[in-house]
């Protein structure tokens, strides 16, 4: 799949496995090269920071990074657009011990980017800042979009609204909270952008089919 690039990375942000196609874009296609290798070693240093604070995070605090919208390096220094998701990889104890990833092309290299560059900004303001109050009308502005175009160029790429996306990023952290700590769903509920409890339940209920008190019992890691 040449439009695909897969990686897995040790605790330290060193590639341990990569594919193919990341090999052909920057070891000229020597998966070898880049083995034992962090972003800063590869990529530029622009490019090579972002990736490296993604990894650092998700180290850290074991969130995913789901869909982030970046550049990405091909042969020759061209660069292109991708959507890009990365997980802690986990021992049998839960303990964090890498990262996995996959991006996927957006466009051919060189090909004209359709305003991913001003997307790319809010999308990241919104995974930033999804525990606030955003208005759709105010993140299309940001972008420099119509509320139509903005929800257009969402949907192409997600396949949902801005809405719905916002919604997912809170729910990611949401059921992260769940699993991983004891906190209390009301505190939930406004440290991931609801407007309280009962607007949490609700849409927590309503995406995933079941209630936040009863997913904690399946699912929770309780804090000792």
């Amino acid at each position: 799949m040449p439009d695909v690039v897969f990686f897995l990375k040790d605790e330290t942000g060193r590639y341990v496995v990569v594919n193919r196609t990341l090999a052909d874009r920057c070891a000229g296609g020597d998966k070898a090269r880049l083995l034992g290798r962090r972003p800063e070693d590869v990529f530029p240093t622009a490019l090579a920071a972002s990736y490296a604070k993604q990894d650092e995070s998700v180290l850290k605090t074991g969130r995913m990074v789901d869909g982030a919208l970046e550049l990405h390096l091909y042969p020759g220094g061209v660069t292109g657009w991708c959507l890009t998701t990365k997980l802690a990889l986990r021992d049998e104890k839960g303990c964090i011990t890498g990262v996995a990833g996959i991006s996927r092309d957006l466009n051919a290299p060189g090909e004209k980017a359709g305003g991913y560059a001003e997307l790319a900004t809010v999308l990241e303001h919104m995974r930033v800042h999804f525990d606030e109050t955003l208005r759709i009308e105010d993140l299309a502005t940001m972008a420099g979009f119509s509320v139509y175009q903005f929800e257009q160029r969402v949907r192409r790429l997600f396949q949902m609204s801005p809405l719905q996306l916002l919604h997912k990023l809170r729910l990611d952290e949401s059921t992260r909270l769940l699993r991983e700590t004891e906190m209390t769903l009301g505190e939930i509920a406004l440290q991931t952008g609801w407007c309280d409890q009962s607007a949490f339940t609700r849409n927590f209920t309503r995406y995933t089919g079941t209630s936040p008190g009863r997913f904690r019992m399946m699912t929770a890691k309780r804090v000792s």
